[in-house]
């Protein structure tokens, strides 16, 4: 160690305990940008063991306490949070090559560690408060996430920059290596718990890599064929309503959940029994329900566009996933890479396979922006939030979505009205929000004139064949259609 940081001289150990003490001081003191000298810092290798093992030992205590459950370890969800230790080795190695001196890459290494490990911290302190509704709901795309990992980075570049110990110019080029090495790939890495709740365990879920095994690889496109094989065929003179669901994210059981709900919802007060199609990217769905994609769900629409009498029937797709602030659904399902669907592109599925009666419901941030491509006469369209804002629900501790608990799970149980349930369901989201402290999703509607005359007639009779008078429907105006409630069309 004589050689480390000559200009103060070898570190000297005062005990691993003692050195583990001083190098979480000192990243605290970086958390707050506040980077300690490189002689402050005990940089030795034990140190980076125990620095991982303080954060990966914190990570899973408030795994445990947010489960409130017994369970056992997810190995699954341990490389995500072990990759901390290659990516600072790495920015630290090109701080070290840049200024030409191997001694940094211990110190540099050390200090990225324990920044990380305190923000790491802070966040599995977040989600446990969140999990109890002891504290804000925040959500991978909300301001407040943005910020967070800001600050992160803004820290672990400082304190690279600090470590390195050169000129103004070079100060820069560590910074940015700390932040385009560390920082950003975490970003997209999806975080899985490292402990999972007995009630959430199988073999499909304890199964990182199960979409890409040889049985599930090859059985996928049969098992699609055959769920479109036993789609009942339409009845003529009957206008029947087609259900399609698309869960398109599967690192998180809430949309599967959503999904499910929505088409038993539907099967039971809507006929939809032998008409209802599901798509979902989850694990522990792989050997029975087809995966959500751009290409299956295509496939799908098509299927149902031969299936019905388009002059005649109704389609209701309802998609639920993560949304972009460009307006793209996720339809993620790791390792495979498959694309997001954006609204151009959802258009020309339902225009390419004949649909022309549709109501669409999407549940995902930012969702509203799909408004004004898919509006027409003969459609009816609901969103979770505007064009402009997330909505919220997600993550891997929630059951259903706001929207989804809303609309499907209470207020559409009490109609058969699509426009009156939406209704009924955005006050309660808007009351939920307000309740919370939240920035409002903003719900938005949009109903065809058209649409809103046909739905009419059915709502009619699913509540006749229930013994049960209907709700009158949103009131459809002149023109191209009319937006049901204050908030506008969604054309945003």
């Amino acid at each position: 160690m004589s050689s480390l940081l000559p200009q103060y001289g070898a570190p000297v150990s005062r005990g691993a305990l003692a050195d583990l003490a001083r190098n979480l001081i000192c990243g605290l003191k970086a958390v707050f940008l506040w980077p300690p000298a490189a002689r402050h810092w005990r940089p030795f290798a034990e140190q980076l063991v125990l620095l991982t093992l303080i954060e990966v030992g914190v990570t899973l205590v408030f795994d445990v306490l947010e489960s409130e459950n017994s369970g056992t370890f997810n190995w699954s969800g341990l490389p995500r949070v072990l990759l901390v230790v290659p990516l600072a080795l790495g920015a630290a190695w090109l701080v070290s090559w840049r200024a030409r001196r191997s001694s940094l890459l211990l110190p540099v290494a050390t200090g990225l560690i324990a920044v990380t490990a305190w923000f790491d911290g802070a966040w599995s302190v977040l989600g446990y408060l969140q999990a109890r509704e002891w504290g804000p709901v925040v959500e991978h795309g909300d301001a407040a996430v943005y910020v967070l990992f800001a600050w992160w980075a803004l820290a672990a570049g400082l304190c690279a920059a600090r470590l390195g110990e050169a000129r103004l110019p070079a100060r820069l080029a560590d910074f940015g290596w700390a932040v385009v090495v560390l920082v950003l790939p975490f970003w997209w890495v999806p975080y899985q718990p490292l402990w999972q709740a007995d009630a959430d365990v199988d073999d499909g879920a304890q199964d990182a890599y199960a979409v890409t095994r040889e049985d599930v690889f090859y059985g996928q496109p049969a098992l699609l064929e055959e769920t479109l094989d036993r789609l009942a065929r339409q009845r003529p003179g009957v206008e029947d309503l087609y259900f399609v669901a698309a869960a398109g994210y599967a690192a998180e059981d809430v949309f599967l959940n959503e999904a499910g709900l929505a088409a038993d919802l539907l099967r039971a007060r809507f006929d939809t029994d032998h008409r209802s199609l599901l798509l979902v990217n989850n694990p522990k769905t792989l050997n029975v329900l087809p995966i959500a994609s751009a290409t299956s769900l295509r496939r799908t629409l098509d299927a149902v566009g031969r299936t019905i009498d388009p002059e005649e029937d109704v389609v209701f797709l309802f998609i639920t996933t993560h949304g972009s602030e460009d307006h793209h659904l996720a339809m993620e399902f790791w390792p495979l890479q498959l694309d997001d669907i954006a609204p151009g592109d959802l258009k020309r599925m339902l225009d390419d396979a004949g649909i022309r009666w549709r109501v669409i419901a999407i549940s995902a941030c930012y969702s509203g922006g799909f408004i004004e491509s898919l509006k027409d006469e003969r459609t009816l369209v609901m969103t979770a939030a505007d064009a402009n804002h997330t909505s919220f629900g997600c993550g891997a501790d929630s059951d259903l979505t706001y929207f989804g608990k809303a609309y499907f799970d209470q207020a559409l149980r009490s109609t058969h009205s699509f426009a009156g349930a939406f209704e009924t369901a955005r006050a309660a989201i808007a009351q939920r929000e307000r309740g919370l402290g939240l920035t409002p999703s903003n719900p938005q509607i949009f109903a065809g004139a058209a649409i809103a005359a046909k739905l009419q007639r059915m709502e009619r009779r699913f509540a006749q064949a229930r013994g049960q008078v209907p709700v009158a429907d949103c009131p459809a105006a002149g023109g191209g259609g009319t937006a049901c409630g204050a908030s506008g069309t969604g054309a945003n």
